[in-house]
């Protein structure tokens, strides 16, 4: 992993040249000359140099003589490599059939010219080795005509899925109402254009006849060619996708003999024409036809035929490969070389991306992540800073690790022998549903929302407004949380909850990571005192049972828990013919005497569990036994007893005393309640989920296996979802534009939000990445968990940095705001954890001591972790360890420990 780059001959190592180990003959030369110069290490007097079978050619300063041509070639080729005969300089070839000094001639060249600036080429390989080989090619002057973007599907090797996802692209764009050009440019192997030939299709027009006419113009423009073009194009259209959408043909050849290409697109780059002539004609043309986005079919493998069009750095280079070693380790070196010449610039060149595909799930899971990461820090490496960037930088990383993620295509029978015409083949594509993980490279962007009346419109400050209020206020929602039950967004977990039990109380845990909204639903609940209440305010229909919620233990954060709770426990208490319930104090007091004198008597803690039930019903007879109790309150009433803010209580769960209590409470107890006959009694306990894992070290993944269908797990969709749903309950959002939160698709709630964040970090043609892919990015941790309330303050954060901002009347939350609420989100989300979990609270402040010029990725000893510390954090989400045994921290947590970041950021792929 790390991008670590290995060249074929090993030419180049710890920053020197390595002498080649054979040179047969003047290809050798010239090999191991361009190695050297892509990696810089030509001399500064050296201006060009050309191998030729006659000899090698070096054109160097006039004060250059030939001693110091002479050491150089000894030092660049190995000691012993030069000789003079007759005044010629020679460098030695081998030649195992004669011991006899066989050499190339070297002839110098003394010139004042720096030939090593002439103009290059977008080829593999340039006319000359200069100095200007190891450096990028100069960048492309304007954008393409009319906004076209470019596309080109590029494999290594053959029949890895390069063709199907390039015609899986075109219709799902068409599909979506986007006009697509679609080239085949595989003039060896062309598949496209057998597919399309096979549905009969109209072939006036191909690929060869586009370059062989730009080959032609003598004025050095492809205008007159484009005309050409656009009067057969209309013909060559294939699918029906409604009034708006279209895809155009364009095949590689009309010829019935098959053979090589007549013509190589190389031979158009000449010095009469632009630098770009090709890739421009290409975007000229479908510009010319009315197509938004132009799709081109390349030929596999290091091919001249593709270099002008992947040179490129405006085209959206899209690199196909299974996990085969040969297709993997020729795809990684190809990206590289390719990536040296033309890198992508963040924020105006679109990034280039890889899918991996042909793999089964079950059997590559391992070797698909390791994988793709490898991949995604080979782009991320390639894809340069934004230029003019209005942040402090410190985003950049997850930027690109947002752009670079690569996609997944696994492999599919359907697939395996396509039918021959084009319909056929695409409606394979679609039952496979190929399109779907094309997705995050799909160029047009979906409809805008209609509003219902326009006129109704509010001022996009004052929607921002709107948003920040609300936001700032469901922060900490549970501390007014208790007054109401109204206005909650009910989750999966939830609704399986309250489905689950609408006849019977529940006995269960809800677990979650700090931050998921335990203590929110736990207050939710405790609001809507009884269980058929709850069950109403979230929306369940069918719930019978009209069991009173009696709160046990409380988080002691919520301002207004005690008495509220406490007048829970007084009304189940007096239901029960009772007085008082114990208060919350004197149930806690029984629990911190536990802890000093049970030990780790199991028997003695479950008994002191129920007997804190008892006691919040108001039946804390010491001189019975709490069975015995919990019987009788069983005959009066059913309830559903509710525990919430052990964290509060337990503090550590390092004492073993706690992880005894603990485990108890969430095992024994739970099991006791359960087997009561009829289940009269029910128990809801709001546990964080690191606690689980440590009180329950044997078999916590059983048990929370067990309970995982209620456990406040919040993915990338859920948090969409609730950064939705804050916005439609802060009236934030145009009439019209959200409908019920619950009833839309995942693509609905991504579309949805446009309105909020738009559908990139940048203007709908820009090349950042998408909102909806960034945020759960920036706020998730390594589980693949967003936390709510990371989401509700990003939103909060972000609507008020927002306020100030003018220029961006299509959204509300301007892409500069949401860069910088990440920083200041991360640095509260720090700050929180150490103060309401000592264990990684303390464990982040160690990393923060000594977070001084480490970046990401690091190693343990950089930063004094021992072992079992980074394990505890990995399980945590904090931390992610790569098979080369570094460290990544999540970016939620990065940027507010004060780390850097060396490349990109690591962040989750879908």
């Amino acid at each position: 992993m790390g991008g670590k780059e290995v060249d074929v001959d090993s030419a180049v190592a710890g920053g020197g040249p390595i002498p080649p180990k054979r040179l047969f003959t003047w290809i050798d030369v010239d090999e191991h000359l361009m190695v050297l110069a892509s990696h810089s290490l030509l001399p500064d007097w050296l201006d060009r140099a050309d191998s030729w079978w006659d000899g090698l050619e070096l054109s160097v300063g006039t004060d250059i003589e030939q001693t110091t041509v002479e050491r150089w070639l000894n030092e660049t080729f190995g000691q012993g490599s030069t000789a003079v005969r007759n005044d010629t300089l020679y460098l030695k070839l081998d030649d195992p059939r004669t011991n006899d000094f066989i050499g190339l001639p070297v002839r110098l060249e003394h010139s004042d010219s720096e030939a090593g600036y002439a103009p290059r080429r977008p080829v593999l390989r340039d006319r000359h080795i200069t100095r200007m080989s190891g450096k990028p090619l100069d960048r492309p002057k304007c954008e393409f005509a009319d906004g076209v973007q470019l596309v080109a599907f590029h494999s290594f090797k053959g029949g890895v899925g390069r063709t199907v996802h390039a015609v899986a692209m075109a219709d799902a764009i068409a599909a979506q109402g986007g006009r697509v050009l679609l080239v085949d440019a595989d003039l060896e192997a062309p598949g496209i254009t057998w597919m399309y030939k096979s549905q009969s299709g109209s072939m006036d027009f191909c690929y060869e006849d586009l370059l062989a006419l730009l080959h032609a113009s003598e004025d050095g423009t492809w205008d007159s060619v484009v005309e050409f073009g656009e009067a057969y194009l209309p013909n060559q259209q294939v699918g029906r996708y409604g009034e708006h959408g279209s895809v155009s043909i364009l095949p590689a050849s009309r010829r019935t003999l098959l053979g090589p290409p007549r013509i190589d697109p190389a031979i158009l780059l000449t010095p009469d024409r632009p630098q770009y002539f090709l890739t421009e004609a290409i975007a000229g043309l479908a510009a010319r036809i009315g197509a938004e986005v132009a799709i081109v079919d390349l030929r596999a493998g290091a091919s001249e035929l593709s270099a002008p069009i992947l040179l490129d750095p405006r085209v959206q280079r899209v690199f196909v490969t299974s996990l085969s070693h040969q297709s993997l380790s020729g795809t990684k070196d190809l990206v590289r070389q390719l990536m040296r010449r033309a890198p992508s610039l963040q924020g105006r060149d679109p990034a280039s991306a890889v899918v991996v595909t042909q793999y089964r799930p079950d059997i590559h899971g391992a070797q698909l992540g390791s994988e793709c990461a490898e991949l995604s820090d080979i782009l991320a490496e390639s894809l340069q800073g934004p230029e003019g960037s209005d942040t402090d930088g410190e985003a950049d990383a997850l930027d690109r690790g947002v752009l670079t993620q690569p996609l997944c295509s696994p492999f599919r029978e359907e697939l395996l022998a396509l039918s021959s015409t084009w319909d056929a083949v695409v409606r394979a594509l679609n039952m496979c549903r190929v399109s779907d993980v094309l997705k995050p490279l799909l160029l047009v962007p979906p409809p805008r929302v209609v509003v219902d009346d326009p006129s109704a419109l509010v001022e996009p400050r004052e929607l921002r407004r709107r948003l920040a209020k609300t936001a700032f206020d469901l922060v900490y929602a549970e501390q007014g949380a208790m007054a109401s039950a109204d206005g909650f967004l009910v989750t999966d977990a939830m609704s399986r909850l309250i489905g689950d039990h609408r006849t019977e109380p529940p006995v269960a845990l809800v677990i979650g990571a700090k931050g998921s909204g335990k203590t929110f639903m736990f207050a939710k609940a405790c609001a809507a005192r009884t269980w058929q209440q709850f069950a109403d305010d979230s929306g369940i229909e069918g719930s019978r049972l009209d069991a009173p919620i009696v709160p046990v233990l409380e988080s002691p954060n919520l301002d207004s828990t005690t008495n509220s709770a406490q007048v829970l426990r007084d009304s189940f208490a007096r239901r029960l013919g009772g007085a008082e319930a114990d208060t919350y104090q004197t149930i806690v007091d029984l629990l911190r005497r536990g802890l000093q004198t049970l030990g780790t008597d199991e028997i003695a803690w479950r008994r002191l569990w129920l007997r804190c039930l008892c006691a919040a019903a108001g039946r804390n007879d010491t001189d019975r036994e709490p069975e015995d109790i919990l019987a009788d309150i069983a005959k009066l009433s059913s309830a559903v007893f509710v525990i919430d803010g052990l964290e509060d209580l337990l503090q550590t769960m390092t004492p073993v005393e706690n992880q005894v209590a603990l485990r108890v409470l969430l095992v024994d107890v739970v099991n006791w309640l359960r087997a009561m006959r009829g289940r009269p009694l029910g128990l809801l306990v709001f546990v964080r989920q690191d606690l689980v894992g440590r009180a329950v070290p044997q078999n916590s993944g059983q048990l929370m296996a067990r309970f995982g269908p209620y456990a406040l797990n919040w993915g990338q969709e859920d948090a969409l979802r609730l950064a939705l749903w804050v916005a439609r309950s802060a009236d934030a959002l145009p009439r019209g534009a959200v409908p019920d939160v619950d009833d839309l698709s995942y693509e609905d709630v991504t579309q949805a939000l446009i309105p909020l964040w738009g559908w990139k970090l940048g203007t709908e043609k820009s090349k950042e990445a998408r909102s909806h892919l960034w945020v759960p990015a920036a706020l998730g941790d390594f589980n693949n968990q967003v936390q709510a309330r990371d989401v509700v303050l990003f939103l909060a954060d972000a609507a008020t940095k927002s306020l100030p901002d003018h220029g961006w009347d299509d959204r509300l939350l301007v892409p500069s705001a949401m860069r910088r609420a990440l920083l200041s989100c991360s640095r509260q989300k720090i700050d929180a954890i150490q103060q309401e979990n000592q264990e990684v609270g303390g464990l982040l402040v160690k990393i923060e001591n000594n977070s001084g010029g480490v970046t990401v990725p690091f190693q343990l000893k950089d930063i004094g972790l021992k072992p079992d510390e980074a394990a505890f954090l990995i399980e945590s989400g904090v931390f992610a360890r790569d098979p080369d045994g570094r460290y990544w921290v999540a970016e939620i947590y990065r940027h507010g420990l004060g780390l850097g970041s060396a490349r990109r950021a690591r962040v989750l792929w879908r």
